[in-house]
Order: C-alpha cells, then structure tokens, then sequence
C-alpha cells in the first residue's frame, strides 16, 4: 500500500517540471549576447510614420536597424550594437551603438554619431544623447555641425566640443567656445547659437572675426551667413592693415567691405594720424570712402587740421574730405590756430612733385666669396642692374643648391632693389577751401568774406568777394585780400582793388587809407609798413606824444604812398611823384571831409571770438556798397 501512495507522488512532480521547461522555453525574456536579425525598413522611401504617443503632438522614436540587440537584467534601456540607425520626426539619426529607452522615449548613442536633418542639416560627434519628446539633441566631442542649403550657396560648418540643437525651434547652440567657418570667414567665440531656417548664427563673448582683410574683436555678434554681414551692439574693433575702426553699433559686409558705424564709431588710419568720429558713418573701405551724418569730426595729426560738421564725407585715398551744415575747421599749423566756419569746407592733399628725387643707384660690391664657377665684378655700364638680378639668385638657398652652389656660401653681393626714400618721394601739402558765408578767427586777425582758401605750402590766405579782415583796431577790404604767413605770425597782407584801410582813432576819427592795391607788412605782429600803389587818397589824425589827436586833420592824394611805423605806431610818411594835400583844424572841419568815398565801418560783424565764427550777421542797408564791375566777381578755383 505504502508505493501505492508514492507512485502518483511521483507523476505529480515529473509535470510540474515539464510545465516549468515549457513556461521557460516560452518566456520574451532574451539571455545576454542573443544575435539578433536586422530590422530593415521596408519602405524604400522611408520609415512607415511612428504612432503618437500620449500627449497628442509627440512622436515615437522609431528604431531602424541594428545589427546585435542586448537586454540586460535591472537595466532599463536596450542595449545596441552596430549599425544603428534610429528615425525619428524627419531625420535620421546614425550611431555605432547606442542605450534605447523606449519608455522615456529617449537614447543615448556613442562613437561616429550622427543626424541627418533632410539633405541639408548634418550633426556629427562621438557622443548623442536625444530626447524624442523634447525633441532636443545633446552632442558632444568632436563635434561639427554642417548646414547646407538648397541653393548650395554659402555653406557652413560650426566646430565645437559641445552642442545642443533643439530641433522644435531648429536651433543649435555652444556654451563651452566653438567656431563657425564658410566661405570667406571663420567666428570663434564662447557660447554661440545657429538657426538654420534663417542663416543668422549669434556670438557671445570673446567674438572674434577673421577675413582675409581684417580681424573683428566683439562681444556680442549676430553673422547673417548668406550675405556675410556682421552685426554688431557692443562695443567693437575692427583691425586691418589699413587701420582701425572702433564702434558699438552697426553692420559690416565682410564680403563688399561696405559698414554701417553708428553711435559716434570712429575711424582711424593705420599710421594713426587720422582720426574720424561721426554719429553715423556709411564706410566703403575698398573704395576708401566714409561718408558721416551727425557731429562729423576728421582730425589729421600730421597736417594740423580739424575738420568739423553735422554732414561730410572724407576720403582715405586721395585724403580729401568735405563738410556742411554747422562746417568749421581748425588749422593750427600755424602755432596760433585758426577757426574757419562756412556753408560748406573742403580739405584737399596736394603733392608736391618738384621735391621727387631720382631712385637710388646700386652700386655693385666687390665680391667676398665666390664659387670657382662663378666670376662676378662690378658692372659700370648699363648692364649691372641686370647683373644684379642674376646675382640675387645666389642668395636663395634652393636655387643655389640646384645650381650645385652649397646653400651657406657668403652671397656675391650685398644688394637691395632700386628705391626711393620714402620721406623724399614728395611732400604733401593741406589745401582748405570754403564756400559761401565764410567767417573766421584767429588771436592776431580776424576776417568775412564770401570764399576763401588757404594752403599749407606757402602758407598763404586768400580771400574772394567782399572780403573784410581786422587786425587790432584797423580794417581793411576790398576785391581780394592775400594773408602771408610765416612761422604762426602774419608777414604780409596784400588788398587787391578798391583797398580801403581804416584805422579807429575814436568814435568819429578814423585814419584812413584808399589805393588800388595795397600792401601792409608786419613785423612781431605789429604793422611795420604799409605801401599804397594807384590813386592814393588817405586822410590822417597826428598824435601828440601822450597818444592824444592833436587837433588837426590830414588829407593827401598822390599815386603812390609809402608809411613807415616803429613798434605800430606812425613814424614817417612818403609820397610820390605829386602828392597833393591840405591841413584842416578840427573845428574847421565839415562832417562831409571825415570820411573818404566808400567808407564803411564793419566793426558789428567782425568775429569777436572763436565761437563767434557761427553768428549770422548782415550788413546794414547803409553799409551796403554799390555792384562792382562784373569782372571783379572772382569764384574760387
């Protein structure tokens, strides 16, 4: 009875175990190392779209292929092994292995990872990590983002060690420096984003820029990478071998080299005697030409000019400028500076060529050292600077070595290429030009006049229609007026038809001096001569010692005069051939006999100071002279 019991026992337990072995041999569960068949897509157009998930808009990352598929035990995520290929919203993303969460909708991928973004975004690094719900790609090592558009032009690449691009904004961005290269120019700095859909990458801190032609330091940039324009908002300096320009606001075109600078940039050259400062400034520096709107300020260090106005224009290769609108110039050349304010002012280099000397000639040496194949001796004729150019060969070390010449040997000849020292090729001279409404100040003079010139080479002053121009108390005008100067100090003045000096004794006499031409010359800035040449008229008030009139007036008319003075004061008078003239008390005298024809007293318009220069003032109805002949109406040249 006892191994009745014990016989169905036994069957009992024999099917519990066979219905454990097939529980197991039925089980998903898959053991380490399983070799798996790759998934290959069977749409050849692509990936058949993934569901969406929870949440509406998400979509699944959907897995491609792999060639080895591992579950681990306690480890979430699937393990993937060559070949792997994820697809996921429109782009294909490349690994050679990666963790697939498919719970969190994420992976992780390593070594020659990859996003392809349609055929015109690619992303390549060593590590991915991407989330399928966010839709946010991390890469990092070795990273490089290529974007290529449609059109196939002007194409980038961006180099980092880390990058983020979230492809919901179509975005990357670095935050631990990287550079972005095309074309023509290639950005570095410390964090910088890309956004494909409109070609705009942006930069921050330590920005820097490099063209062929120049290096940009900012930082803050914004670079349009199809029209190669840089926009800047920070302060920014932009470094050529043609100068420097500094600005914190505005555009440039580093392909056309076209700027816009705003917020007072400046412009200098690069042997940094050229300042120029405006409120905005349009800059073509291939073409050399600024043109400034706005509190416009030009200074040449060199040629001791300002130049200053609310609109201008300055040239760097024919170094020429213009102003207009509240125009003035300071030129201080001179040792005392002069202020000139007019409607418009324009500063023109000349070059002198009579100073150009010949180009130096070579004189060939005797040799120190020569190989025995090679005879070399002074050329006298013609022939020697075309010796010297075969002899030149010598002295570059693989020709040398072709010619079977040992690349150390002592060159034949010490020799330099024909030239011109530079200081001597030509001097360069500051011509100023003034238009319309011209007034000017100077401590030792001061002038009106309708156009005027000057020009640094012979330092002389012209002054064209209706000049008028003071010196302490005297006035003097007429059709021209010439102003001489030598080292700060006025030499000369020389009045051109109708001259007409005064001369304020007080309120009611005047000295008085009328000719056709007119010479003052001056000595310590004090008057040390005056000749008067054709139809001299001149009415004079003696002094006694104390400086007081004494009490008697001169009148005298010749055709030429001559007055010599000591210290600016009258010491003697000459007349020539038959002066005529009369002596009339003072109390003899009518007021007709005070002043000769053509008298006007300017004092109300004369500059009292440099800032005087800009009131406007006009001659009183009274003061008005009756139209000269036509051909005395002169127009600056």
């Amino acid at each position: 009875m006892k191994h009745r019991h014990r016989i169905p026992l036994a069957s009992v337990l024999c099917l519990i175990a066979l219905y454990a072995s097939a529980q197991a041999l039925t089980s998903p569960q898959l053991a380490p190392d399983i070799l798996q068949v790759p998934q290959k897509p069977q749409d050849t157009v692509g990936p058949r779209p993934a569901t969406a998930g929870k949440g509406g808009g998400i979509k699944v990352i959907e897995l491609v292929n792999s060639k080895r598929l591992i579950r681990r035990q306690n480890f979430e995520p699937q393990v993937l092994k060559d070949s792997v290929i994820f697809f996921h919203d429109g782009a294909f993303l490349y690994c050679d292995s990666a963790y697939y969460d498919e719970r969190q909708n994420s992976f992780e991928a390593f070594s020659n990872v990859r996003m392809e973004q349609g055929d015109t975004l690619f992303l390549n690094g060593r590590y991915m990590h991407y989330d399928g719900n966010t839709r946010l790609v991390k890469v990092r090592e070795n990273v490089n983002l290529e974007h290529s558009p449609k059109d196939k032009r002007n194409p980038i690449t961006l180099f980092t060690d880390s990058l983020n691009y979230d492809r919901g904004l179509n975005m990357g961005y670095y935050f631990d420096g990287g550079m972005l290269v095309d074309s023509l120019n290639e950005l570095t700095s410390y964090w910088g984003q890309y956004e494909p859909n409109i070609r705009i990458a942006t930069f921050k801190d330590s920005v820097i820029l490099k063209n062929p032609n120049f290096t940009l330091y900012s930082d803050r940039l914004k670079y349009d990478t199809n029209k190669k324009i840089a926009i800047f908002t920070t302060p920014t300096r932009i470094v050529s071998d043609s100068g420097l320009i500094n600005t914190s606001n505005g555009w440039y075109n580093t392909d056309t080299e076209e700027s816009l600078l705003l917020d007072q940039s400046t412009i200098i050259n690069n042997q940094g005697n050229q300042y120029l400062r405006g409120d905005s400034i349009f800059y073509h520096k291939t073409l050399g030409y600024g043109e400034v709107f706005g509190n416009m300020f030009l200074q040449d260090t060199i040629k001791k000019t300002i130049l200053i106005g609310n609109y201008g224009y300055y040239n760097e290769l024919n170094n020429s400028a213009m102003a207009t609108d509240s125009a003035y110039c300071i030129e201080y050349s001179q040792g005392d500076s002069l202020y000139i304010h007019a409607d418009t002012l324009r500063l023109i280099t000349i070059i002198d060529s009579t100073h150009l000397q010949k180009p130096l000639q070579l004189e060939p040496k005797i040799p120190v050292e020569a190989d025995s194949l090679i005879i070399a001796a002074p050329q006298p004729d013609s022939l020697a600077l075309d010796t010297m150019h075969i002899i030149d060969r010598f002295q570059i070390d693989s020709a040398r070595v072709k010619m079977g010449l040992p690349a150390d040997t002592m060159p034949l000849y010490k020799s330099t290429p024909p030239a011109l020292a530079k200081d001597s090729l030509y001097k360069e001279y500051r011509l100023i030009k003034a238009y319309y409404g011209v007034r000017f100040y100077r401590s030792d003079m001061q002038g009106v006049c309708d156009s005027l010139q000057f020009n640094s080479k012979d330092s002389i002053i012209h002054m064209y229609r209706d000049p008028i121009l003071w010196n302490t108390n005297r006035q003097l005008s007429g059709d021209t007026i010439d102003i001489f100067l030598n080292d700060s100090t006025i030499e000369m003045m020389h009045v051109k038809q109708y001259s007409f000096s005064i001369e304020e004794k007080d309120s009611i006499h005047f000295n008085q001096l009328k000719s056709r031409s007119l010479k003052v010359f001056f000595e310590n800035k004090k008057a040390k001569r005056v000749l008067a040449e054709g139809n001299v008229e001149t009415i004079t008030y003696p002094e006694e010692r104390g400086g007081t009139l004494n009490g008697v007036m001169n009148w005298l008319e010749s055709s030429y005069l001559e007055i010599f003075m000591n210290d600016g004061q009258f010491e003697k008078l000459v007349a020539w051939p038959k002066p005529v003239g009369t002596a009339t008390p003072f109390h003899l005298i009518t007021p007709d006999k005070l002043r000769l024809k053509d008298f006007y007293w300017y004092d109300y318009i004369r500059p009292l100071d440099k800032d005087d220069i800009f009131r406007e003032v006009t001659k009183k109805a009274t003061d008005v002279r009756p139209k000269r002949p036509a051909v005395f109406d002169r127009e600056i040249e």
